[in-house]
C-alpha cells in the first residue's frame, strides 16, 4: 500500500503518528508524511519518516490568518475559543490542499491517515476516492473543533458536493477504555506508544539520583511562545524535600533557561525515557505528555490554562480517575504546588490509579495489529464502495 499521513501542526501531533506509521512501514508499505506547518518538516524527518512539503516556507500562520480578520479573533470564553481553533486548524489545512492534490497525482495513495485536526485528510480522501482513517492524538473529544472547521471549510466542502465532513472509514482511539466518554462513537482502539525524537542519552536521563524524582515539562513551545517565566515559576515552586527535578525541554529553549534553573537537570530528554523514572510529572496538560505519563503509570500534577477548554477537559478526566491533581496557574504557588507533589508521592492511591490506566493502555491492540486492519480496510473498501 501507499499510505499518506497528514500529521498536523506541532511536534506532539507528529509524534502521535510515529508508532502506526512505523508499523505500516515495517509491514512493507510505503509511507509519506506531511504537516500543515512548514517548520514540522525537521520533526518528521527526525523521527525517521519521509517528509513531504505541502506548505509555503515563507507563509506562516500569522500571514495566513491576516487574510481574514475573523481568524485574528481570540475569544475569551474557553468554549468559543475551542470552536475558533477549528477555524484556525481548518484554514491552515486548506492552504495545503492544492499541494496535496498535486502530490497525489505523482504518488497516488491507497489510504489517507489524518490526525484529529488534519481536516485536509477527509477532503483529499473524498476527492481521490480512497479510505480515510482518523487517528486520535489524545483523550480529547474534538466535536467543538470539528464544528469550527466545518464552518471554516464550507467553500472547500461545497466543491465536493458536501455540507459537512464525511464520516471516516476508520477512527483510531487511543483513550484508556475507562476514560472514554459514555457517548463516544465506536472506534478501532490502539495502544498508545510514545514516538518522540531521540538523542544520545546520558545516565541521568534514564537513572534517578534521588529517592524522589519530579519531572516538569510544558511541551515543546517554550522558546516559540516565550514561556520561560511560566516554566521557571513552576520549577522554583517545587520544594519537596530531597527531590530531584528534571526538565525535558527542546534544545532551542536551553539558552534562555540555563541561568534561570539552578540545581535542575534540563535538556532534550525524550519523554518516553525520563517519564518512567519519575514519581510525578508536572505539566500544562498537553495531550501527548498526558498520554506518555499514563502509559508508564506515572501520576500527574496538571496546570492547564483556564482559557483552553481542551486542556481542562482532559485534566479533569485524569483527576476524576484518581491519577492526578489539577491546579490553575494562580493556584500553583510554592506551597500548593509542593503540597500537591508531596500528596502524590506520599499517597499511594494516585500511583495505583495511574498504574491501572497503564494496564488498560497496555491491553489495547498494538499499532502492528491496527496496521493489518488498515490493510483489510484498503482491500475491502473499493468493493464496498462499488456495492
Amino acid at each position: 500500500m501507499r499510505v499518506l499521513v497528514l500529521a498536523g501542526i506541532a511536534p506532539s501531533t507528529v509524534f502521535s503518528h510515529v508508532p502506526l506509521a512505523m508499523a505500516l512501514r515495517n509491514s512493507g508499505h510505503q509511507v509519506m508524511v506531511t504537516a500543515s506547518l512548514d517548520d514540522m518538516i525537521p520533526t518528521i524527518a527526525g523521527v525517521g519518516l519521509p517528509a513531504i512539503r505541502t506548505t509555503d516556507p515563507d507563509l506562516g500562520p500569522r500571514e495566513i490568518f491576516a487574510r481574514d480578520s475573523r481568524l485574528l479573533e481570540i475569544p475569551e470564553d474557553p468554549v468559543a475559543r475551542e470552536q475558533q481553533s477549528g477555524h484556525w486548524y481548518g484554514r491552515l489545512e486548506a492552504v495545503t490542499l492544492d499541494a496535496l492534490v498535486a502530490f497525489a497525482e505523482d504518488w497516488p495513495p491507497d489510504v489517507i491517515i489524518g490526525g484529529m485536526g488534519s481536516y485536509a485528510a477527509p477532503l483529499l480522501a473524498k476527492r481521490l476516492g480512497v479510505p480515510h482513517v482518523r487517528h486520535g492524538w489524545d483523550i480529547h473529544d474534538p466535536h467543538l473543533v470539528d464544528l469550527g472547521a466545518t464552518e471554516e471549510l464550507q467553500p472547500e466542502l461545497a466543491e465536493l458536493g458536501l455540507s459537512e465532513f464525511p464520516e471516516p472509514d476508520m477512527t483510531i482511539d487511543i483513550t484508556p477504555p475507562s476514560l472514554r466518554l459514555p457517548d463516544a462513537a465506536p472506534a478501532q482502539m490502539m495502544r498508545w506508544i510514545p514516538g518522540n525524537t531521540q538523542c544520545l542519552l546520558e545516565p541521568w536521563m534514564y537513572k534517578r539520583g534521588a529517592d524522589t524524582r519530579i519531572g516538569v515539562t510544558i511541551g515543546t513551545g517554550v522558546a516559540r511562545y516565550n514561556q520561560y517565566d511560566f516554566l521557571q515559576a513552576i520549577v522554583e515552586n517545587i520544594s519537596v524535600p530531597d527531590a530531584e527535578v528534571v526538565v525535558p525541554i527542546t534544545e532551542d529553549s536551553l539558552p534562555g533557561l540555563r541561568d534561570r534553573l539552578k540545581n535542575v537537570l534540563a535538556g532534550w530528554i525524550p519523554l518516553d525515557i525520563v517519564a518512567p523514572t519519575c514519581d510525578v510529572l508536572v505539566h500544562q496538560s498537553g495531550g501527548s505528555t498526558m498520554m506518555t505519563a499514563l502509559s508508564f503509570g506515572v501520576p500527574q500534577v496538571l496546570i492547564p490554562d483556564p482559557a483552553l477548554h481542551r486542556a481542562n477537559e482532559m485534566a479533569r478526566r485524569i483527576v476524576e480517575a484518581g491519577a492526578g491533581i489539577m491546579l490553575t496557574p494562580e493556584e500553583a504557588t510554592s506551597d500548593v504546588l509542593a503540597k500537591s507533589c508531596q500528596e502524590i508521592v506520599s499517597n499511594p492511591k494516585h500511583a495505583a490509579a495511574a498504574r491501572s490506566l497503564a494496564r488498560e493502555i497496555a491491553a489495547l491492540p498494538l499499532p502492528s495489529e491496527v496496521a493489518r486492519r488498515i490493510e483489510w480496510l484498503v482491500h475491502t473498501e473499493p468493493a464496498r464502495r462499488r456495492d
